[in-house]
């Protein structure tokens, strides 16, 4: 991390030295140019099979976002894309073993993809929750979805997140953290006003619920979260 810190700020401060050198503030032209040398940086820290390398890209990335200086910019989204399937869809092996595994910079990654938000975002936080092995990633993209919203395409959110929660519920064990984020999710988007076109679906889910409610395989925090969406459920429709 602090190797990939230094090479950021000596490539930081030449750029404000060059902007010096030529006598005054820093023009379009050197704004540019330190845009370019950053958007260099971070592709290549995205690239490298160093998690800390990985993880400090989504850190500038997120600082980026917060000083409203991400735009739209296709650029870094799809670094951001490529940081949240490291080692599932998007893998490097090296002598047959997959070296970008990293379930960390995932789960950081699509924690940024909710903050950003947009339907390009969704899709990615669609893609993760179908792929991923990993419970944590998974709770911090269906928690992602949640924050994102429904936008167009309600039934499709609320079928990932039903299956989610099928999933879990099936499980001997299940992950409780997994389990109440996509409750979380689901609570957001009954109070936002989904609602279910399918009877069928929507009774299953109930069905659903409301064993996750009296299943003490879960912890108390998962149960009682199960009874507020049901009561979410009700009061959305």
């Amino acid at each position: 991390m602090k190797r990939v810190f230094a090479v950021t700020l000596v490539l930081a401060v030449a750029s404000t030295l060059f902007a010096q050198e030529r006598g005054g503030p820093a023009t379009i032209e050197d704004a540019f140019l330190r845009q370019q040398i950053e958007l260099q940086i971070l592709r290549s820290q995205a690239r490298s099979t160093d998690r800390d390398a990985k993880l400090f890209a989504i850190e500038t990335v997120r600082e980026m976002y917060e000083n409203r200086r991400l735009e739209e910019s296709a650029e870094l989204f799809d670094i951001v894309r490529t940081l949240a399937t490291e080692g599932t869809s998007n893998q490097v092996r090296r002598a047959g073993r997959v070296v970008n595994n990293f379930p960390v910079v995932r789960k950081e990654a699509a924690a940024l993809l909710g903050d950003i938000g947009g339907r390009d975002a969704q899709r990615v936080l669609l893609v993760i929750v179908r792929e991923d092995p990993e419970p944590m990633v998974l709770a911090e993209a269906v928690y992602a979805l949640g924050k994102v919203g429904a936008l167009d395409n309600a039934d499709e959110v609320a079928d990932h997140l039903v299956f989610t929660l099928t999933r879990e519920n099936a499980r001997i064990a299940p992950d409780n953290n997994l389990a109440l984020a996509t409750l979380l999710a689901l609570e957001r988007l009954f109070e936002s006003g989904l609602e279910f076109r399918d009877p069928v679906q929507l009774q299953n889910t109930i069905g659903l619920i409301i064993d996750m409610s009296t299943n003490y395989r879960y912890i108390t925090i998962v149960r009682n979260r199960a009874r507020s969406v049901l009561s979410s459920l009700i009061a959305a429709r």
